[in-house]
């Protein structure tokens, strides 16, 4: 196994800068997950640690030892590092038994070994009962299990999952990304997983790293990520936020529609007056109780749709200012109806609009 050390990391292409200077440290046994929309840098992050691409500055170091710099770039193949792609890229013609054992053939290792590697990696995804079938006759989550077997048996001491479930459909990511946390912490292996949806990364990752514009926005546990965003860009990307923009009148208060509200004042902002927002989950907004002397707003309901496990209702709190409340489904809230708003302190937080935030 392995750590890895991401120092200053540049990458341009031309005048386009795809990484600016970034630093991770994933320690031994740990799976990072990149997490960003397209473009944010992630996918060229992982080009990096592959060997695939050299870095424009910076370095990267792998259980101490530099394997990428603008200078030495240590070949693929040569590094321990095994890829997963988002296509699964199985052989049709061979059995699953034959597609997971190929790399380990292209080692030659004696026929005792090749046969107990491919028996842990098989037995790691579940397919033992499937080794003999070939892959028209596997399901697609299957066939991305082969895939990922294949990574394994060659007993890599890091892997890298790049968007390796976004062929799937829903019901198969959601129960491939709980299989890929299984693997992971029943084998251990330093992991880089590149994802752009929020889901797969809270639920596979230790640690995650928003990106945005080759920039690491955010580094942090998924509950910190959730929880404690460090912008507002971090807040509305992973999962559904509120938005609602306002004047920072002191630090913890937001003025909306000529009320004041409190919140956690992550803004940096100092003096009175400048723009800022607060954000709130729309799972926080309780609708139609006070719930407090402060952050109460009178609303007109715009829009209540019924999903089943909750009511998504949408509010009128200003002139051309909505948020959203995910309420109770036994709650029946009708376009047109007023209704009281309220936003808990302790779940609001407090941003620097993206015009008016200070230098970092």
């Amino acid at each position: 196994m392995s750590d890895i050390d991401i120092r200053q990391l540049s990458k341009s292409y031309g005048a386009y800068q795809a990484l600016q200077s970034i630093d991770l440290h994933i320690p031994d046994g740990a799976l990072l997950a990149l997490l960003g929309p397209s473009g944010c840098g992630k996918s060229t992050t992982l080009q990096l640690l592959a060997g695939f691409d050299t870095p424009s500055g910076g370095e990267i170091r792998a259980g101490g030892e530099l394997i990428s710099s603008p200078q030495r770039v240590v070949p693929p193949e040569r590094r321990g590092i095994s890829l997963v792609f988002q296509n699964y890229a199985v052989w049709p013609h061979k059995t699953v038994a034959e597609n997971v054992a190929f790399g380990l053939q292209l080692r030659k290792l004696a026929r005792a070994e090749l046969e107990a590697r491919l028996s842990r990696a098989l037995e790691a995804v579940r397919l033992t009962p499937l080794r003999d079938r070939y892959p028209f006759e596997l399901s697609g989550g299957q066939q991305q299990r082969v895939a990922l077997a294949r990574a394994l048996a060659v007993e890599p001491r890091i892997l890298l999952l790049d968007e390796p479930l976004s062929n799937l459909d829903a019901h198969l990511r959601e129960e491939m990304r709980f299989e890929i946390r299984r693997v992971h912490d029943e084998l251990g292996i330093t992991t880089v997983y590149v994802t752009h949806d929020q889901g797969e990364a809270l639920v596979t990752a230790d640690e995650v790293a928003v990106m945005k514009g080759g920039i690491v926005q955010q580094l942090g546990s998924p509950e910190d990520i959730f929880e404690r965003p460090s912008n507002a860009f971090v807040a509305s990307f992973i999962g559904s936020n509120n938005e609602i923009p306002g004047r920072h009148e002191a630090p913890g208060q937001l003025s909306v529609a000529d009320t004041l509200l409190h919140a956690q004042d992550r803004s940096g902002l100092s003096g009175p007056g400048r723009k800022a927002v607060l954000c709130i989950r729309p799972s926080r907004v309780r609708l139609g109780e006070a719930g407090g002397a402060t952050n109460n707003l009178n609303g007109v309901v715009h829009r209540s749709a019924y999903l089943g496990e909750y009511r998504d209702v949408l509010v009128e709190i200003a002139p051309n200012t909505t948020l959203r409340a995910f309420v109770s489904p036994h709650l029946r809230p009708q376009p047109g109806e007023p209704v009281l708003v309220h936003l808990p302190p302790e779940h609001c937080q407090i941003f620097a609009a993206p015009d008016d935030a200070p230098a970092s």
